[in-house]
């Protein structure tokens, strides 16, 4: 009888331990833009999916690389688009927040070298209430060659 314990002990617990092991939010086709080399700067994108039942706040990035991330957005302001800096990120539960070009996007700051097309470099996603969330990032010089279509 103990060795059939056992096993519905063990049967009880696994399905708890996948769902507290998967990362609360999900980073998806993350990418960086590669610039001329001796840029002291470039911008990564991503998508962030949000598959839990509560809302994710962003509240900061690293990335390979770079000595500091900021996440930014792009606003019209008297006719101008400018950058301004985001303290924080929410992503509601059950939805998903892309930052991609002229949007909502990261920029990498203090590169030691600008990444070349075809390297990769690890993107991390700090969040309020859980642990940093990272995913490699492809680097390549426009949207359109990563072969996503977005609708």
């Amino acid at each position: 009888m103990s060795l059939l314990r056992i096993f519905l002990a063990i049967v009880l617990v696994l399905p708890g331990l996948a769902v507290a092991q998967q990362p609360v939010l999900e980073l998806r086709e993350a990418w960086v833009r590669a610039l001329p080399p001796g840029q002291p700067t470039t911008a990564a994108y991503l998508t962030l999916v949000n598959n839990s039942t509560q809302a994710v706040e962003v509240t900061g990035a690293s990335a390979e690389g770079a000595g500091r991330v900021e996440v930014h957005t792009s606003r019209e302001v008297d006719g101008l688009v400018r950058m301004e800096q985001l303290a924080t990120l929410k992503v509601e539960a059950g939805e998903q927040l892309a930052l991609a070009p002229g949007g909502t996007h990261l920029m990498l700051f203090e590169l030691e070298r600008m990444p070349s097309p075809g390297e990769t470099v690890q993107l991390c996603v700090a969040l309020r209430d859980a642990q940093p969330v990272c995913t490699p990032a492809d680097v390549r010089k426009s949207a359109d060659e990563g072969g996503h279509h977005h609708h």
